[in-house]
């Protein structure tokens, strides 16, 4: 449950700024009721602005497109606008905007499954937002933040920042801001199962909101009642839960179907709980139903789950079966949409840095000095490097304890190449290519890269994808280094026989690049801790490639990795 981002109102000094503001404004009023009358309204202002010179409504009116996008489902036009919002605010000095633009840009990732760059981008968006005298928006953006922790299943820094967001709010005396983190600190205490603790906090949220915030109710009901749940107490559940279904039926209050789905759902978890398996389908459908119809995915996810519980425990297990499949299929939809989010945000990336590069040229142009471009041509080729092998790093971050290890993986494979008598620019050119080999892991879900266990088959299908979706964000540049960098990115992770992936492609089939990366990226592997496993000794790593010739490696490859290791670790194979 997010609190909706509060827009500046300060009156402007001029009449064309008013006038801005006051489309705004307007706008603001028909959020709710009327999406598309908002969305003209703020295209208006927007024009009106931009014509007027006024950037801090121009900036606003970006944010206010993409916040709009958000809330119809629409992540990808959302995160497109945010970044823009953010960049324009950015460059016209309007901190507010930029705050609430990052702060929006981490809700996309959060709801996309992204949330290391969730995180980052919401502590970045409190940052900024601290330095302005503006002070409505902090309790929420600590509330974001919270809610990434929750979801990440960091229970203790969630509340911490909970909390900070009561101080933030108590400041401003906004109980109604009070009353949605509340709701949410008493949902997180129930996931422990501090039922007791939950229910005391549940009713002070549900308090706040029947006196400051009514539209927030039904949702704190269902969250509620899940306690009482929890504690075992199905009546007064159920007696909470009536009061929502009651309130979304009133004919004089407005909500949206994502709120009624959300009550059914959870309607029908505390009747599974309570083996009122029958009813708990009839609530559960009807959450699905309308899920379906808004696209809330996760609410469909969850759904599916639940019904797949009932049937199978009345029995019928063919439709449990269909269910899951079912579940599996949402999941997967969701990996997806998180992918594109991921995609393109090293779309933008590196399209910020494609324009600097053609601006560097532009100016050597003007000044004169064409005759040194041809010379600047390997400087701008490593400034494209740079942005990408960034990103790239961003996504080891998430899997190591540094970004070192796409360095180290790139000085092997030069070494391996250089005795392996290649030539030398294609070695140098691959020392930097293969440091890119890992940039598709910024695809995969913190849920799976970051996994302390083994994967299972699903997770381990989605972890595959990381060097196809690598290859993509690689993909149509001229650049020969570039170029190298997408072969190596799809093919390091073939076998020498034949059954690696993505390609299950075997022996001189797999590109030398490949060859050469899949030895170094094993033995730096190895010889690290992650997550899931504690570092190998240098000589256990040598000798397990070392036996693998023939079978996962190319001998001739495996043959200069061990003179290299003999020589710089004194380890005999």
């Amino acid at each position: 449950m997010h609190i909706a981002q509060q827009q500046q109102r300060d009156a402007s000094p001029t009449q064309p700024r008013a006038s801005a503001r006051l489309l705004l404004d307007l706008a603001r009023t028909h959020e709710a009721t009327e999406p598309d009358r908002a969305r003209t309204l703020v295209q208006q202002a927007r024009a009106l602005a931009r014509v007027d010179g006024d950037h801090r409504c121009e900036a606003e009116a970006l944010y206010r497109l993409a916040s709009l996008a958000h809330y119809d489902g629409q992540p990808g036009d959302a995160f497109a606008l945010a970044v823009e919002a953010r960049d324009f605010a950015m460059a016209h000095d309007a901190p507010v905007v930029m705050a609430w633009s990052l702060n929006l840009i981490g809700l996309v990732h959060t709801n996309s499954g992204n949330h290391s760059e969730a995180l980052a981008c919401c502590l970045q968006a409190l940052d900024c937002y601290r330095g302005t005298d503006h002070r409505v928006d902090e309790g929420n953006i600590l509330n974001t933040i919270a809610t990434i922790h929750h979801e990440l299943g960091d229970t203790d820094r969630a509340i911490m920042n909970y909390e900070a967001a009561m101080t933030a709010n108590a400041q401003l005396n906004r109980p109604d801001f009070d009353a949605i983190t509340l709701a949410n600190v008493a949902s997180l205490r129930a996931e422990r199962g501090e039922y007791d603790v939950a229910i005391e906090i549940g009713e002070r949220a549900l308090e706040l909101c029947r006196l400051h915030a009514p539209g927030f109710l039904p949702e704190v009901l269902a969250s509620l009642a899940g306690s009482y749940s929890g504690r075992g107490d199905v009546t007064n559940a159920h007696v909470l839960l009536d009061a929502a279904l009651a309130m979304l039926d009133a004919s004089s209050v407005s909500f949206d179907d994502a709120v009624r789905a959300g009550v059914e759902l959870a309607y029908g978890r505390v009747d599974l709980a309570a083996g009122d398996h029958a009813n708990a389908i009839v609530h559960v459908d009807r959450a699905l139903g309308l899920a379906e119809v808004i696209g809330a995915k996760p609410v469909a996810l969850a759904a599916h789950g639940v019904l797949a519980e009932c049937h199978k425990a009345i029995g019928d297990f063919e439709r449990a079966v269909v269910h899951l499949e079912r579940k599996f299929e949402v999941n997967q939809q969701m990996f997806n949409e998180g992918t594109d989010i991921r995609i393109k945000t090293l779309q933008i990336a590196h399209e910020a840095e494609e324009s600097r590069q053609q601006a560097e040229i532009l100016r050597l142009r003007t000044s004169e000095l064409e005759g040194l471009v041809e010379g600047r041509t390997t400087e701008l080729e490593q400034f494209q490097l740079e942005a990408l092998e960034r990103l790239a790093i961003l996504g080891e971050f998430r899997d190591t304890d540094t970004g070192e290890h796409t360095a180290r993986v790139g000085d092997m494979c030069a070494e391996i190449a250089h005795l392996l008598g290649q030539d030398p620019e294609w070695t140098e050119r691959l020392r930097l290519a293969a440091r890119l080999h890992d940039i598709g892991k910024v695809a995969i879900p913190d849920s799976i890269l970051l996994k302390p266990g083994p994967l299972t088959p699903a997770e381990f299908e989605v972890m595959k994808t990381h060097t196809t979706v690598g290859a993509r964000i690689l993909s149509g540049s001229n650049s020969p280094l570039v170029r190298l960098a997408e072969e190596v990115a799809l093919n390091h992770h073939e076998r020498w026989d034949g059954t690696g992936y993505p390609n299950a492609i075997g022996g001189t089939d797999v590109p030398l690049s490949g060859r050469i990366c899949a030895v170094a990226d094993v033995f730096d592997a190895l010889t690290s801790e992650r997550v899931y496993k504690k570092a190998w000794t240098v000589p256990d790593a040598v000798r397990y490639i070392a036996r693998a010739a023939g079978t996962q490696f190319d001998p001739q490859v495996v043959a200069a990795f061990v003179r290299i290791a003999e020589e710089r670790f004194e380890v005999r194979a």
